[in-house]
């Protein structure tokens, strides 16, 4: 609160006010008092007249002036020689103004802002001693102190309610309109909620500079706001793109697959059955790719795959992808095998979303396994879901890339060894989607060589990876 602006303006202007009331003061009190000595002085130096004079040189001891009885102004005659009064009730004399008078008669001195707001004044008569010397003294008197008082009261009132005014006509409305526009910057470019600020019928060359920024601030949300619907215009047609390219390549690659199957059955040549083979594992690739492209591209958008979901069975899912899988694995004499429940295992989910992700699971350990090797494939159904695994018994990824398996564009050495293809797209869209649907997903090192990667159900999470395991039988 105290470091509002409206504080800062309000005190500013009190300190301001009651700083100028009591400069106005010291003003007034030094005109006041300039005034005195030029108007009022020589007014009591005539009262000292020749009647005063004769009855000063008659009785010096005894002589005095009463000037003003309320102000207790009494004037007493000094000797100028000496400096000493004839009248043992005199005050002292005054001869630091004494040292200041001139020679001629009537020549004065005045002291008009001594201390406990006692007044002196000393003038010379023009008359023989002891009494060529007088000297006045007072004190204001208390209705010239209320004077005062009410004077510098009435200052500091005026200084008050100028600033109270101040701060309903101006202060008040200036916050108002900073607050505003604090609002509005904050929702610069936000699809609802943002409020116009600019005054209707102001151009943006006129006004104040508040009205200025609110121009500014206006312009900069149209813009981003049609900024935002171009990219939304562009992510919505490069998202359709990738689906029909997707849909429009699924048939062919899938003919291509069969067919390259069916060629390499059909050939006794070694070296063309290892080149159909290899074809074989371009056709998967492509189509793996191609998929992966369009869901990284929906994920990347913002795409939630727990919306729309529905009760899928896992087993249907996993056995889909076990077939797609056994038509390279056979090319590669990778013994590729399956274990399911019996019955079904049931999740809410995307089922486009998973088997994209669980298919880039077992397609990367078919296709980066050693031939002649194996991969086992097990579901399993548990009290909170089901638990899956997927464990192969090739090169393995050493333990200190484990942590940065599901890693965009990461791939360990002996991959890229392996196959300089790709870039991690796959891991990393399985990581994505079971972050997002609130499965764990795990990698682990088997031994003596291997991979596992553990998916299953569970509260969400970031992946984990887990210690070192040995493979299940079989594998």
């Amino acid at each position: 609160m105290r470091r509002s602006l409206a504080w800062r303006i309000v005190l500013t202007m009190l300190a301001s006010g009651v700083f100028g009331a009591i400069v106005a003061l010291g003003i007034g009190a030094r005109v006041m008092t300039d005034a005195f000595a030029s108007q009022i002085g020589p007014l009591l130096i005539d009262r000292f007249d020749a009647s005063a004079a004769r009855a000063c040189q008659a009785s010096p001891a005894s002589w005095s002036m009463t000037v003003w009885t309320e102000a207790e102004m009494r004037g007493y005659a000094y000797d100028g020689r000496t400096g000493e009064a004839p009248n043992p009730s005199a005050p002292p004399l005054r001869r630091d103004l004494v040292a200041r008078l001139g020679r001629e008669p009537h020549a004065s001195e005045a002291d008009l802002r001594g201390a406990d707001r006692s007044r002196t004044l000393v003038f010379r008569t023009g008359a023989p001693a002891p009494c060529d010397l007088v000297q006045i003294a007072w004190r204001n008197p208390a209705a010239v102190q209320r004077a005062g008082r009410v004077v510098g009261i009435s200052a500091i009132v005026s200084a008050l309610v100028a600033s109270a005014l101040a701060l309903v006509a101006i202060v008040l409305p200036l916050v108002r309109r900073i607050r505003r526009l604090a609002a509005a910057a904050n929702r610069v470019g936000e699809p609802a909620g943002y409020a116009v600020l600019a005054r209707p019928g102001l151009r943006p060359d006129t006004g104040d500079e508040l009205d200025a920024l609110g121009h500014v601030l206006d312009r900069a949300h149209v813009r981003i706001r049609d900024d935002a619907h171009l990219l939304e215009d562009q992510r919505e047609a490069l998202e359709r793109h990738l689906a029909r390219i997707a849909h429009d390549l699924r048939t062919p690659l899938t003919s291509m697959q069969i067919a390259l199957e069916y060629a390499a059955d059909q050939v006794d040549d070694p070296a063309l059955r290892d080149t159909l083979a290899g074809a074989l594992r371009d056709a998967v690739y492509l189509s793996a790719l191609t998929y992966n492209l369009r869901l990284a591209s929906k994920l990347r958008s913002g795409w939630d795959p727990t919306h729309d979901v529905a009760e899928v069975d896992l087993v249907e899912v996993v056995t889909r992808i076990v077939d797609r899988a056994r038509i390279l694995a056979r090319r590669r004499h990778i013994e590729l095998e399956l274990s399911v429940p019996d019955g079904a295992v049931r999740v809410q989910c995307n089922e486009v979303a998973v088997e994209q992700a669980l298919t880039n699971v077992v397609d990367n350990a078919v296709a980066y396994g050693d031939p002649n090797g194996h991969v086992a494939v097990v579901l399993g159904a548990c009290d909170d879901g089901f638990d899956l695994e997927i464990m192969d018994d090739g090169p393995g990824v050493p333990p200190a890339s484990l942590p940065r398996l599901g890693q965009a564009t990461f791939r360990s050495d002996e991959a890229r060894q392996r196959d300089p293809r790709g870039s991690g797209l796959g891991l990393a869209i399985t990581a994505e989607v079971c972050a997002r649907i609130g499965w764990s997903l795990a990698f682990a090192a088997l031994e003596p060589r291997g991979l596992r990667v553990h998916v299953r159900s569970g509260p969400p999470g970031t992946p984990h990876i887990a210690g070192p395991a040995r493979p299940r039988t079989g594998v």
